[in-house]
């Protein structure tokens, strides 16, 4: 044989055949989750730092593994991967929202049609983004702002883990 192989450039460009982008292949699904694994724990870390720059409440943390919620006092963060209806990691959404208000109660039973509610209030929304996940590899994996401040903007998840707990610094500070 002469080396030459089907998929060489000019086969491809030949036969039209187009790769597959990345996003949209079973590899970024568990890439998916390894960066939204990175992403919750960089968060939970971080807001686990925040106790010697002055804040003294110990923060409440529900996680699995498309969501995390991070209760600090009076405020809270919340990450949520919202699927795509493709079953594409390219179709999907990360939600982060920060809070006033209880969204993560601490680990106590309280059912939840019991009459004494104690006076809550609904949490209200403070700073909120939407964004997309951009990667031809996964080594180049990075999110987007498709809604919100810095729309466009792209970071890594260490880079978005410091800007969602930075949010959420600013919004204890503010209630406290």
């Amino acid at each position: 044989m002469s080396g030459g192989s089907s998929t060489d450039r000019s086969a491809l460009e030949r036969d039209g055949f187009e790769p597959q982008p990345f996003l949209s292949t079973h590899r970024a699904h568990a890439a998916c989750s390894r960066e939204l694994g990175r992403l919750m724990d960089e968060v939970i870390d971080r807001v686990g730092a925040l106790a010697p720059g002055g804040i003294a409440e110990k923060p409440v943390v529900r996680q699995s593994p498309e969501r995390c919620i991070v209760q600090l006092g009076p405020v809270a963060l919340t990450l949520v991967w919202l699927r795509g209806g493709m079953e594409s990691v390219a179709a999907g959404e990360l939600l982060v929202i920060v809070w006033k208000g209880i969204v993560a109660r601490p680990n106590s039973f309280q059912p939840e049609r019991s009459g004494a509610s104690g006076g809550m209030h609904a949490a209200k929304s403070l700073w909120e983004q939407v964004l997309r996940p951009t990667a031809a590899t996964e080594a180049e994996w990075s999110w987007h702002v498709v809604k919100g401040e810095a729309q466009g903007a792209g970071c890594t998840s260490i880079e978005l883990a410091a800007r969602c707990v930075e949010q959420l610094r600013e919004a204890y500070a503010a209630a406290v």
